[in-house]
């Protein structure tokens, strides 16, 4: 089941074997493979990473709905301090394969936000789970991890700056020259 992929973390499975039956499938990385996907997001570190997929053919073998729950030990850096921050995931994901190309039938493309995402195109030589459930948990990663008790006391980037922060800029900006030298015309 495990084949050298280009990915961190590849664990392809072939099509037919997936479009098969239904079936549960147990996916653990590996510890290498946890740190080459710890580098690849710049994570201080990934202890663990696993899922358990539920596949289900559908639609006379043309699509494959996958449901799955990932588990990840993850520690990122805290945002404003840089300190460590542990986090446990344990979410439940879904994807949807297709075998078939979709067919293209309007020429406008029309966005519809409330609109089911469309299926993934399964790749004819196998479906990489493995970088299914890394891209997952990219997703699920907090993008801005926080210590607890750490705070932000210092300038908020959205404030407008004050009128003598203004008038000392105005003062020292090395357009205020010219300023000068149009008046004395």
């Amino acid at each position: 089941m495990d084949t050298p992929g280009e990915n961190e973390f590849s664990r392809r499975y072939p099509v037919d074997k997936v479009q098969a039956r239904s079936q549960v499938l147990n996916i653990k990385a590996k510890p290498d493979e946890c740190a080459a996907v710890a580098k690849r997001f710049d994570l201080v570190e990934l202890r663990s990473l696993s899922a358990t997929l539920e596949l289900d053919p559908k639609g006379k073998g043309t699509l494959l709905d996958v449901k799955g729950q990932l588990k990840a030990d993850v520690t990122q850096s805290c945002i404003i301090t840089a300190e460590p921050v542990s986090t446990t995931i344990n979410e439940p994901f879904e994807m949807l394969y297709s075998f078939e190309p979709i067919r293209d039938t309007a020429d406008e493309i029309l966005i519809d936000i409330d609109a089911e995402d469309p299926p993934e195109m399964a790749d004819p030589t196998g479906i990489d789970f493995g970088e299914a459930i890394v891209q997952q948990l990219a997703v699920m990663l907090d993008p801005y991890p926080k210590a607890p008790n750490s705070t932000w006391d210092g300038d908020s980037v959205d404030e407008a700056p004050d009128e003598e922060e203004i008038q000392e800029t105005a003062k020292t900006s090395p357009f205020s020259v010219l300023k000068d030298l149009q008046i004395k015309k």
